[in-house]
């Protein structure tokens, strides 16, 4: 069931369409219309009680004809002039009884609707009734587009809306099809559509309407609605990038997932005080628990990239077992990964995903009122991390051992990541100490990195020369790309040393709001 790239241009009709009268423009516009057929297909449209897939952009539909019937999962993106460009995923399905929740759903398109809509149960939010004329369009012996003339029923809520439009679904040369629907808009009651049959059913019908907009951001917003607001985005970042790690596709979506998580995590701590203190403590651990789920898998991505860079360092006579190393480390990947993709469509975490969703929801107004303008609440906890990394650095050990940068480098995520939530606070210009402490960051996970390729290298040698047919080569291979990765450990801690000499300065941590006092007594001099 491959995915399939879906270009069409859609036609709404402001006021009833014949089919002959189509049929005649058609024919005025030059071009041959062949295998013309009848027939009829209904629409049912599923999401959760909440509209998640809505919210998520999302549509699942079953559609019955004579003939079986077939689900399909497509992005619903708005049209720009009335041209549609989406990936469509299909499978058959055995009845025309809608799957009961996502788990039920074949595999990809499970991976495509679970991720946002969990263990919540599925159910028909719209049927719509479509009669379809179809032709094969063609100029001379190029088919341009299978063109559809649809006459819709729309049902929800015990509501109905009757409709028509014309799609035209590209097959060869989008340029002349486009030229194709203008002539067609010329001659015919049309105009081009701006959504999809779902989105338009659901706004006559006046189905509740849902509006993305940006977490707020003014200095005497409530801080409750801006602390939600945020929270909200980074669950459907994380959400959204779960469809790309379940496809294993690309590892920048493991990345991204993990991002978005560390966002999260790094928001309820600041703002646990807004929470009850069980909610808060139960979010923080569950949070920590799936970035360490995700975090192996991760760890092997990048010690395989680095494996696979320094290969052309190392003597000749080591870059073959250098390959059969790497193939060796790809293996350790794809059982993690097999760990992990178990455990992503497990029940226990579809759960504990739904209870997190509804925990994130759940702020305590009380408290967020003791903290009611936006401007101060921020302040106060950017002071608080600041303060929290200024502390780090001035107790961190110039050899800079790997725990303690660790540590350090915690402390610089959670100031990053608070920070880049207000940069655009108005009287919050810190733009340059946040570059800072991004370079800062970059530079200890580069450390970090390194130390820990060296310690799964290490960790893998006697196990990997004893499943291969030369033992002692192995061994040398392992040990001598766990070298190369020791002194690009130290190449970095020298960098990271005069990053923190750079970073460590008053001008840098008094550009941070409520940070203003003339000496911290942490490390570091006014340079």
């Amino acid at each position: 069931m491959p995915d399939t790239l879906e270009t069409e241009f859609k036609l709404r009709a402001l006021r009833p369409l014949e089919v002959a009268a189509v049929d005649a423009a058609l024919r005025e516009l030059g071009v041959t219309c062949r295998g013309q057929q009848a027939g009829q297909h209904v629409d049912a449209y599923l999401d959760d009680a909440a509209g998640s897939l809505h919210d998520a952009g999302i549509g699942l539909r079953l559609r019955s004809t004579r003939t079986g019937h077939r689900l399909t999962c497509k992005a619903r993106t708005p049209g720009e002039d009335g041209l549609f460009v989406r990936v469509e995923t299909e499978a058959e399905w055995p009845s025309g009884e809608p799957p009961a929740k996502a788990g039920d759903l074949p595999p990809p398109l499970r991976d495509l609707v679970e991720p946002f809509v969990l263990d919540r149960a599925l159910q028909v939010v719209l049927r719509l009734q479509t009669e379809r004329d179809t032709r094969r369009v063609a100029a001379g012996d190029l088919e341009l587009c299978e063109l559809a003339i649809d006459r819709v029923e729309a049902h929800a809520g015990g509501r109905s809306v009757a409709f028509q439009e014309i799609e035209l679904e590209v097959v060869d040369d989008t340029a002349a099809v486009e030229r194709l629907a203008h002539g067609l808009r010329e001659r015919l009651p049309l105009d081009p559509a701006d959504d999809d049959k779902p989105g338009h059913a659901a706004h006559a019908l006046g189905l509740r309407d849902r509006v993305h907009t940006a977490a707020p951001l003014g200095a005497d917003t409530p801080l409750a609605d801006t602390v939600a607001a945020i929270t909200a985005r980074h669950f459907a970042a994380m959400q959204a990038a779960e469809v790309g790690v379940r496809a294993d596709l690309d590892p920048e979506a493991l990345h991204t997932m993990r991002v978005a998580l560390r966002a999260l995590r790094c928001i309820v701590r600041a703002f646990r005080d807004l929470w009850p203190e069980a909610n808060s403590d139960r979010m923080l651990e569950r949070l920590g628990e799936f970035g360490r789920r995700l975090g192996t898998v991760r760890d092997w991505d990048v010690l395989l990239a680095a494996s696979a860079r320094e290969r052309q360092r190392l003597p000749e006579s080591l870059r073959g077992a250098a390959e059969r190393a790497e193939a060796w480390l790809a293996g350790h990947r794809t059982a993690a990964n097999i760990r992990m993709q178990e455990w992503l469509r497990s029940a226990s975490r579809l759960q504990e995903l739904r209870e997190l969703a509804q925990a994130l929801g759940a702020i305590d107004n009380a408290a967020a009122a003791a903290n009611h303008r936006t401007a101060d609440a921020v302040a106060q906890r950017l002071a608080r991390a600041t303060a929290s990394l200024r502390k780090a650095i001035g107790a961190i050990d110039p050899a800079l051992p790997l725990e303690p940068v660790h540590a350090l480098r915690i402390a610089g995520k959670r100031l990053r990541y608070l920070a880049e939530q207000f940069a655009t606070l108005p009287g919050h210009d810190y733009d340059k100490s946040l570059q800072a402490i991004v370079l800062l960051q970059q530079a200890l996970g580069a450390v970090c990195d390194h130390e820990n390729a060296v310690q799964q290298l290490l960790g893998q040698v006697k196990e990997a020369a004893a499943a291969s047919a030369d033992g002692a080569l192995t061994a040398a291979t392992f040990g001598a790309l766990a070298a190369l990765h020791g002194r690009k450990a130290d190449k970095a801690r020298r960098t990271a040393r005069k990053v923190l000499a750079e970073v460590d300065r008053k001008k840098t941590w008094r550009r941070f709001p409520g940070v203003d006092e003339p000496d911290s007594g942490v490390a570091g001099t006014d340079k």
